[in-house]
């Protein structure tokens, strides 16, 4: 159904259509919109869109100037110069920035210039001052110099008629130097276009209010917002509107009558719940024009025509909403402000480093953290799992790839387009593992010289990442319940010694901790199995989670029973906090009554604490990684006395007599 007929055909809702088919949908309403130009001030340019091509108005640089301070000489005059054979030229005078020469230098004579100042006619090199002696009118020079040393000829960079930004470019700091250097001061460009962004969802609360049980924040318009203003569009915010029709249906008017495109996230499904697509098919013809991609995540995605307005209904999880604007939506707002080529969507090449199935049936969308090839300048794409209503992955993933419905699947090392999620630089050191205070203000430290980005995902996860090549570093802390050791066999038994190596970091105190007093009186493990007491765990992929369930292995035999009917008698256990500040959390706001985490979280947050044991946390490193830059730094700086007088800071943490040590496994 093309846009033309669109306006008189029945509509029939849920027939998915691909990405492509979407696209193709919406070319001839982009065809037909005819963008307005208007001319503005070079002040006024920065973010907009250009409307023709600009060429100088002077040439850059106007003039031949000076390089460096010093002399402009003729060049022939000091052939066979040395600091054993120096000539003496007369000097004529001198020349500063923005004056005109009033000498000419000819045989034997020279013009003292400072840097930026023009050349003199008859002078075709300058030599720099500390090349020379002055001696009253005079000036000893003590090196020769070829035809054009340190003097920038005038229209070397640009000539006065050349075109130097293109139409359809979008005006950033870089142009606008280039657009006011080269003369110009007035900019023909097209007037931006007015994004409406509207959050759906009577579960959704504004960022820094009480949430009540079932809600979340609203963190899509954050992103929508930021993304629309990096294309140049002007975003206007309704806010967030509940799943109510008549609320739903005055909000949207009013973005529609006052907006050129309005985004929703939230309330695109198919369920009784979700009304928006509803509400928007009766605004006005033609009304929803496509119900549901091809593509997951993200199929409840909708797109209407209102008049001549246009309408996209996203899904309400981040990460979908993410990858279907990037794809789908970003594409054609920038054709509708005039933007061209790249700014459709910002991806790069890189290489594929693991194999990933497709969908049958359906587009697959998959995350990936890139990572530089090491001894190359190309890129690595690492698949990452997710869920789709993720807000963890966002902080991890650079971009994502497409795999084309019908394909099985892409084998690792084949070439892959990423659409990038963002535009910010592939991160130096890349941290994923467990979750520690103390390691975060060691990246910190880190982050003075270097890009780091530390993902919490557990010690299992992020020595998985290691070994992959996914990630630089991971703090782990998984005990061996065979040896009693911590790490080393870990690494061993899981056949990663040939990639990973250690970094020794040193020892944290962990316990049980509950409300200041202990109310319930909990003394050891074996009061989880009380039915007065709620328990909160820690993930599954995390060293503490690792420690916990070895002792309560203990403690079923000592018991007489299986595991699993030992933790079915924990109230809690499968509740799971993914961080040390979450266990805590969680009992100061009485969603559990105790929890396993460290001293040091138990000063923090004023809790009581029951010490259970020592465990060593250390730095897990992959042996690619080893000679990076920021990973040198990394373990100079855990043998060094800032990071001693750094952990002496932290209660329950311990240095080791070889901390920073680099062991190998192999």
């Amino acid at each position: 159904m093309s846009f033309r007929d669109s306006t008189s055909a029945a509509k029939v809702f849920h027939k998915l259509v691909t990405v492509d088919e979407a696209l193709k949908e919406l070319d001839e309403y982009l065809m037909s919109r005819q963008l307005t130009v208007e001319e503005v001030d070079l002040h006024h340019a920065w973010g907009r869109v250009l409307a023709e091509d600009i060429t100088a108005v002077s040439d850059y640089p106007p003039f031949d100037r000076s390089e460096v301070d010093g002399f402009a000489v003729r060049s022939s005059d000091l052939e066979g110069v040395d600091e054993d054979n120096p000539v003496k030229l007369k000097i004529l005078g001198s020349v500063s920035v923005g004056e005109q020469p009033k000498f000419s230098v000819e045989p034997g004579t020279c013009v003292e210039v400072s840097t930026g100042a023009m050349v003199p006619r008859g002078a075709d090199a300058v030599v720099p001052v500390e090349h020379t002696k002055r001696v009253g009118d005079y000036v000893y020079v003590y090196r020769s110099v070829a035809p054009g040393e340190n003097v920038t000829h005038g229209g070397s960079d640009v000539v006065s008629g050349d075109v130097v930004a293109l139409e359809g470019t979008l005006l950033g700091s870089a142009e606008l130097v280039t657009l006011a250097g080269t003369g110009v001061s007035r900019v023909k460009v097209y007037r931006k276009i007015k994004v409406g962004v509207v959050s759906i969802g009577s579960e959704l609360v504004e960022p820094g209010k009480q949430l009540k049980p079932g809600e979340v924040y609203d963190a899509n318009s954050y992103y929508m917002g930021a993304a629309l203003r990096e294309l140049g569009a002007e975003v206007v915010f309704y806010g967030i509107v509940e799943d109510r029709e008549d609320r739903l249906r005055e909000v949207l008017r009013k973005a529609i009558s006052e907006c050129d495109v309005v985004i929703t996230s939230g309330g695109t499904s198919a369920g009784a719940g979700d009304i928006t697509y509803r509400v928007v098919d009766e605004l006005g013809k033609p009304g929803v024009i496509v119900h549901g991609l091809k593509v997951r995540p993200g199929k409840p995605t909708f797109i209407a025509l209102i008049g001549n307005k246009l309408l996209f209904g996203l899904p309400g999880f981040p990460l979908s909403m993410m990858m279907v604007f990037n794809i789908l939506v970003k594409p054609v707002v920038a054709r509708l402000l005039g933007l061209r080529g790249s700014y459709f969507t910002y991806s790069e090449e890189a290489v594929l480093a693991e194999r990933v199935a497709g969908y049958l049936g359906v587009d697959r969308l998959v995350p990936v953290v890139l990572r530089i090839r090491r001894g190359t300048e190309g890129m690595l794409a690492f698949p990452i799992g997710y869920r789709s209503g993720s807000i963890n992955t966002l902080l991890l993933a650079d971009g994502f790839i497409r795999v084309k419905a019908g394909v099985p699947y892409i084998e690792s090392g084949t070439k892959v387009l990423v659409y990038r999620l963002n535009n910010r630089k592939i991160t130096d050191v890349l941290a994923v593992g467990s979750h520690d205070y103390l390691l975060t203000d060691v990246l910190k430290a880190l982050s003075r010289e270097f890009t780091v980005k530390y993902v919490a995902a557990g010690s299992l996860a992020g020595l998985d990442a290691v070994a992959k090549g996914v990630a630089d570093i991971a703090g782990v802390h998984i005990l061996d319940s065979e040896t009693g050791t911590y790490n080393e066999e870990v690494i061993r038994r899981f056949g990663y010694g040939d990639r990973v190596a250690l970094i020794v970091g040193y020892m944290r105190e962990i316990g049980l901790v509950t409300l200041k007093g202990n109310p319930k009186n909990i003394k050891d493990l074996r009061d989880l199995l009380r039915d007065d007491v709620i328990f909160i765990n820690r993930s599954r992929y995390s060293g503490t989670r690792v420690l916990l369930d070895i002792a309560l292995r203990n403690l079923a035999k000592e018991l007489g029973l299986s595991f699993d009917e030992l933790v079915n008698k924990i109230k809690g256990y499968h509740s799971e906090a993914k961080t040390h500040s979450g266990v805590a959390i969680s009992i100061l706001t009485g969603r559990a009554d105790v929890g396993l985490t460290l001293r040091y979280v138990a000063q923090k947050y004023d809790l009581e604490f029951v010490p259970l044991a020592f465990e060593r946390f250390d730095i897990a490193v992959g042996v690619d990684s080893l000679e990076a830059p920021g990973i040198r730094q990394l373990i100079n700086y855990l043998k060094s006395n800032e990071f001693r007088q750094l952990i002496s800071k932290y209660p329950g943490y311990k240095l080791l007599s070889n901390t920073g040590e680099l062991k190998f496994l192999r």
